[in-house]
């Protein structure tokens, strides 16, 4: 889920999803926006139809293929194409088993791709507040 902004893209959402049904996509949804705010673009999938019955203003539209899918939704498919770009180039692909974390790397980085001179705050913030990880316990996953 990409958050549009006028011409830009604002935050990022990723999550590793077990299958794009119903319940798994509009419970995503839900945790991600404010349903009295949010306007939810979606390509045509059946199983974000639920999103209008929520209250959720829900917009699908039938993208069609190439240059017409991302022309609909510009940011997503920009974010995707980053984020393969990344993974491919940075570590050469990852296995399913650590996927949500290189997820919440990637989001964490796009969302503060325009404050980079202040990138240590935020990291030393996240360091302080996570909790211990030792070394075996990496190991042992």
């Amino acid at each position: 889920m990409v958050e549009r902004r006028g011409r830009t893209a604002g935050s990022a959402h990723l999550a590793v999803i077990p299958r794009a049904t119903t319940a798994v996509l509009t419970s995503f949804v839900q945790a991600a926006i404010e349903p009295q705010e949010s306007i939810v673009h979606t390509d045509a999938w059946a199983a974000y139809r639920a999103l209008g019955k929520m209250g959720i203003d829900h917009r699908p539209r039938k993208a069609g293929h190439g240059r017409q899918a991302r022309d609909w939704l510009p940011w997503a498919h920009t974010i995707f194409g980053d984020l393969k770009t990344w993974l491919r180039g940075t570590f050469h692909g990852v296995s399913p088993k650590h996927l949500q974390r290189y997820l919440n790397e990637f989001v964490f980085r796009f969302d503060r791709r325009w404050q980079e001179a202040e990138l240590f705050s935020p990291v030393l913030r996240c360091a302080i507040d996570a909790n211990p990880f030792p070394y075996h316990e990496l190991i042992a996953e």
